[in-house]
């Protein structure tokens, strides 16, 4: 029979997080778990038999269509399959329409890592692209600070560096050219952020993710989009190996989150992995399952 728990994944203390249902055991077409994702109205992952090599396979749909990963719906699903035994060990794969993805568990930490691929980047987006990038958030050019770039993990996002924390904030997107924009570019989602200057063991960076056309227009903790940022900040440096990326996201919403990425940089320059992590835990009755 199936049955759905309510997770939220990546929260940063009370009421944040993205909030995420699990359905399990849903033998029904393609048609209704869009519906049933409609009916949500947030991102939902379908838990189905384990094909191959994988531990099962998973499904995820916003409110307006089918996408071929998601990080904190994954990690959702995995908890709850650890929790259940159905998992054992350190470690689960995942079949997605990406392919099969590694899941690390830490069961002391109850945390989970996701796997992603290495990075691919775009051109720098310059001239007229960066002036309507800039008129899709509502902000000058004096607000913007560094390189423009797409950069994919596992589905491209637009990196936006902007000057501080505040013009983030403040951020107030013409959603209708935001989404063009992302079509125009080939990308999913624009994903501006600012680095912080807290102090150790918090945050580095905020980031706000304006997805292109899912059925709402923020979305409050992004993994694939904060594994591409990760992956962009290890780039800009020089240091070889792995770097690791805490980064805030969801504040603008209510929900806080804090996100891990982590990326490893050749002695080259290239990007040749990357993963990110974070927990999930059951949302609790007086808790909002809208974002």
């Amino acid at each position: 029979m199936t049955s759905t728990e309510w997770m939220t994944v990546f929260a940063d203390g009370t009421g944040g997080g993205n909030p995420c249902p699990v359905v399990f055991d849903f033998a029904g077409p393609t048609e209704q778990m869009q519906a049933m994702a409609a009916g949500f109205g947030v991102e939902t992952v379908f838990v189905l038999p384990a094909t191959g090599e994988a531990d099962a396979e998973l499904r995820y749909f916003v409110p307006r269509h089918e996408m071929e990963m998601c990080v904190h719906a994954t990690i959702a699903a995995v908890t709850l399959l650890f929790e259940s035994g159905a998992c054992a060990g350190r470690q689960a794969r995942v079949a997605t329409a990406l392919g099969v993805l590694d899941v690390d568990w830490d069961p002391d930490a109850a945390r989970a890592v996701v796997a992603q691929f290495p990075a691919v980047f775009g051109e720098p987006v310059a001239g007229e692209a960066r002036r309507r990038v800039l008129q899709a958030l509502a902000i000058g050019a004096d607000r913007q600070t560094g390189e423009i770039v797409a950069v994919s993990t596992a589905r491209p996002k637009l990196m936006v560096p902007l000057i501080d924390e505040a013009t983030l904030d403040g951020l107030q997107p013409d959603f209708e050219l935001l989404w063009r924009l992302c079509d125009e570019l080939g990308v999913t989602g624009l994903y501006p952020f600012a680095r912080l200057d807290g102090a150790a063991g918090t945050a580095q960076v905020a980031a706000r993710q304006f997805p292109s056309r899912t059925g709402y227009p923020e979305d409050p903790a992004t993994g694939v989009a904060a594994c591409a940022l990760g992956a962009y900040l290890t780039a800009a440096s020089a240091q070889v190996g792995w770097q690791s990326w805490r980064i805030a996201q969801g504040r603008a919403l209510g929900r806080p989150s804090l996100i891990t990425a982590e990326a490893r940089r050749t002695s080259g320059g290239a990007i040749a992995q990357s993963r990110v992590g974070g927990q999930a835990r059951r949302l609790r009755p007086d808790e909002s399952r809208t974002i």
